[in-house]
């Protein structure tokens, strides 16, 4: 039992942490330039991470009641968010596609018919997205710019993240506040992972999601989309019992960004049906589209996959440098479907997310991506199980993002190594799933 002088200590240092944390927030964020590689936001990450590891470590040494913890936790991850959220986004444009996204299918059109720059859609554009020349802006002709990213090619999201976009759309009264309802929305998905995490475990783990840079900055700020994606996952892994729930949760999810499905082989060993609803329920939302536009429904997904060497396997750094790209390929194939069958037999099905966080982490080693909101979904599972050995993978996708230069493959083989250092650790002390070996109540 911590004494009160103690007690008082660790809680004033915790403020101050956060407090820190916050004001990083305010003063780094307005200073990233927009893309990736850019040394300001290696500062952001460089400044936040050890912030957050404090906090979430003092976190750990509290013993509030669950009420007061609860509020706490959410409260200051509300500050947190609320910080972000006076920036423009940072480090990423992808909420001006969904906006665009949004305004398209409310004026009618399907979202996978034309790209932005299509004259049959010039009557949409609007100043906020497009305009005349400007930093970050794309040429789309006659002196025309805009800030949609690839402007050229065909939406590339999913049908339950494309339903997304149009109700932010609506309720922000056509898009007033421009980043602002994309960011809100984000913002609060967020803080209800947390607030499910609260009451799933103890304290420290929701901290963990909660006040994460990578909760913070990828949703409050960057406002990306995935936040639903992890939601619908947690809700599935966590909340819902019924079989078509779960699997409609599931496929929801994958309806989203579609590597949340990495989470349904731990779901399978409950009920090998929720499978089944969940690939009915993505089949189900993309038909109004098919019927609309045919196989233009796929996007910009194959370029999207080319463009970050999936298609040719040379995105799997620390497989391709080793085996080459087909043999890593086939090697990375056969490794993700010997995990997924390991999770389908022998998980826990009371517990599924012990084997989901397994499957996306080794999932991640094998793929390596180098976008850190990808790794939210991961995130989410090492909060929910406490298997903290996971971190290094979820902050390696971050560090490839924003790190100058080509050092993607010694950053995922780092994390690796660390990764399995720290299973090893756990393996020998199983306590270590709660910082300084003392879980909060």
């Amino acid at each position: 039992m911590l004494g009160s002088v103690t007690a008082r200590r660790v809680t004033a240092a915790l403020v101050i942490v956060l407090l820190g944390q916050a004001v990083a927030y305010g003063a780094l964020l307005g200073h990233v330039e927009h893309g990736s590689g850019r040394p300001n936001a290696t500062m952001l990450v460089a400044v936040t991470v050890p912030l957050w590891a404090a906090a979430v470590a003092l976190t750990a040494r509290l013993r509030l009641a669950p009420r007061h913890a609860g509020a706490f936790v959410l409260g200051a991850g509300a500050v947190l968010s609320i910080v972000a959220m006076t920036h423009r986004p940072a480090t990423s444009d992808d909420d001006f596609r969904y906006a665009w996204d949004g305004r398209v299918q409310l004026a009618g059109v399907d979202p996978y018919r034309y790209p932005p720059a299509a004259t049959e859609l010039a009557r949409l554009r609007d100043p906020f997205l497009f305009g005349g020349p400007g930093a970050h802006r794309h040429p789309i002709g006659k002196g025309v710019t805009t800030a949609v990213n690839r402007p050229d090619v065909r939406t590339v999201y999913p049908p339950v993240a494309e339903a997304a976009f149009t109700a932010l759309r609506v309720l922000s009264f056509g898009g007033h506040g421009n980043h602002l309802p994309l960011q809100l929305a984000a913002a609060l998905g967020a803080l209800a992972v947390g607030a499910i995490l609260l009451r799933r475990g103890p304290p420290w783990r929701a901290a963990l999601w909660t006040w994460c840079p990578v909760t913070v900055v990828e949703f409050a700020n960057n406002a990306h989309v995935d936040w639903l994606g992890v939601l619908l996952a947690v809700l599935a892994l966590t909340v819902a019992r019924r079989t078509w729930l779960v699997g409609v949760l599931v496929g929801a999810a994958t309806a989203v960004k579609l590597y949340p499905a990495l989470v349904l082989p731990a779901l399978l060993r409950r009920d090998w049906r929720i499978g089944l609803v969940a690939v009915g329920f993505v089949a189900l939302v993309y038909v109004p589209h098919v019927l609309a536009v045919g196989l233009d429904v796929i996007g910009y997904l194959p370029g999207y996959l080319q463009e970050n060497q999936y298609g040719d396997g040379g995105r799997l750094l620390l497989l391709s440098p080793l085996l080459g790209d087909t043999l890593g390929t086939l090697v990375g194939v056969v490794v993700l479907a010997a995990v997924s069958v390991w999770a389908w037999r022998r998980g826990d099905p009371a517990r599924p997310e012990r084997a989901a966080v397994v499957v996306v982490g080794v999932a991640f080693l094998v793929v390596t991506p180098n976008y850190g909101w990808y790794a939210a979904l991961l995130l989410a599972l090492v909060a929910l199980t406490g298997a903290l050995e996971w971190l290094p993978i979820v902050f390696a996708a971050t560090l490839a993002y924003v790190v100058p230069g080509d050092h993607d493959t010694l950053i995922y083989a780092v994390a690796l190594a660390a990764a399995g250092a720290g299973r090893v650790m756990r393996a020998r002390r199983p306590d270590l799933t709660a910082p300084l070996g003392s879980p909060s109540r």
